[in-house]
């Protein structure tokens, strides 16, 4: 019989944090507590910019709504994230640090994450809605996942939504510490959460792609349809940043598209392509006009991407793709018998980098960090075996090539 879970008394009784003062209040109540979990909202897919709109936390005992839009002043969440020896529960945390990070410079340094968790526990569902199906027996309804939480007031569906994600984290992370303590898998999963957490932090801001524009269906456009192309996709994107609207809402692909083959010169043109919105046209088909004009009238060089970097298996001689080939059958056997995935237990990219660098001891294996600590405590001594052998004799002085005849 499923446990079951009580997650009304949390719920009923949150409070909205909308002021610096309630904020720091909040955080003084939570002195103490042994975990903190969190979830955050965005509106992405409706605005331009994603950016932290709500951030739904919960303790042991007691929830609440954090508000960005109204608090200025953040300073009480920085100081508790960075001086408590708390654990801060996610799922899939590594956009959520990254963001608070990012946006309200809140920094978090000890993590878990249940979906990770889930993945070294052997389940094949990962996603919240599962684990809170298998383990406090109730489904969570995820209908408002793509509600614009930019949006205010906020109303009682979303209120209840946002908190439900963020209060159901505290009785999974138990139930989890306890099967993954069980298993002996507890520190395994606290090591990968802290690169996770490194590396959310440390995230930089994506710097914008110049060939974005080659969206899918451009690679069968001329070159002068192309440069069109890019002249009204960067239109768009300059509107949609204005605006701070997403993209896609102002004008789709297809119409991007259907302006580049076409190629229309005058509103009426435009006006007959059935993707473009009569409101958008109203008001931008002047300017639709005069970057499809610029978009004649430009240089057809830089539309095509530059070749992409080899890959990390493309990089390797014969003989270090016959070693890597071997460290993956160690993996995969291994990952089957801890009925893990394998690209957890080690990610393809670490045993290329392996075949490559070849360490040839447990401190050079260690040293080299291609693999964590449990990692290599699991896999070690397997790969050193393969990694200390020498290529065969005809590999290692190549084949002779044959002279050409005249």
């Amino acid at each position: 019989m499923k446990p079951e879970f009580d997650y009304h008394r949390f719920i009923d009784n949150a409070m909205v944090v909308e002021t610096a003062e309630q904020l720091e209040a909040f955080f003084r109540r939570a002195e103490g507590s042994d975990i903190i979990a969190v979830d955050i909202e965005s509106a992405g897919f409706y605005r331009y910019y994603s950016r932290v709109n709500l951030i739904q936390i919960a303790t042991r005992t007691e929830a609440a709504i954090i508000d960005p839009q109204k608090i200025k002043d953040f300073s009480s969440f920085q100081i508790f994230a960075r001086d408590s020896r708390c654990i801060w529960v996610f799922h899939g945390g590594d956009y959520d640090i990254s963001m608070l990070a990012r946006d309200l410079d809140i920094y978090i340094p000890r993590m878990f994450d249940t979906r990770k968790a889930a993945e070294f526990l052997g389940q094949r569902e990962l996603g919240l809605r599962a684990l809170t199906e298998k383990y406090l027996g109730f489904t969570l309804d995820k209908r408002l996942q793509r509600c614009d939480w930019s949006r205010r007031p906020l109303t009682p569906a979303m209120k209840e939504y946002g908190l439900l994600d963020a209060v159901c984290l505290v009785p999974i992370f138990d139930f989890m510490v306890r099967e993954l303590d069980d298993l002996g898998r507890l520190d395994w999963v606290m090591q990968e959460c802290e690169y996770i957490a490194r590396d959310a932090r440390e995230a930089q801001a994506p710097t914008r792609n110049p060939y974005a524009f080659r969206i899918k269906g451009s690679s069968r456009l001329s070159p002068r349809s192309l440069a069109v192309l890019r002249s009204v996709w960067e239109l768009r994107e300059k509107i949609a940043e204005r605006q701070d609207r997403a993209a896609f809402m102002l004008l789709s692909n297809q119409a991007l598209l259907e302006i580049a083959r076409q190629i229309p010169r005058t509103v009426s043109g435009l006006s007959v392509i059935k993707h473009i919105g009569r409101d958008f046209l109203n008001r931008y088909g002047q300017e639709l006009q005069t970057a499809i004009r610029e978009g004649i009238e430009s240089d057809l060089t830089d539309l095509e991407p530059p070749p992409r970097p080899r890959e990390r298996h493309e990089l390797l001689n014969a003989w270090e793709g016959e070693i890597a080939k071997a460290l993956r059958e160690i993996r995969d056997e291994m990952a089957n018998r801890l009925q893990i995935p394998a690209s957890v237990l080690a990610p393809s990219h670490a045993l290329y980098d392996l075949a490559k660098q070849r360490p040839e001891t447990m401190g050079q294996l260690v040293q080299s960090e291609i693999l964590h600590d449990w990692q290599a405590r699991q896999l070690g001594d397997d790969f050193l075996a393969v990694l200390q052998q020498e290529p065969p004799q005809k590999m290692r002085k190549g084949r002779r090539r044959r002279r050409r005849r005249i």
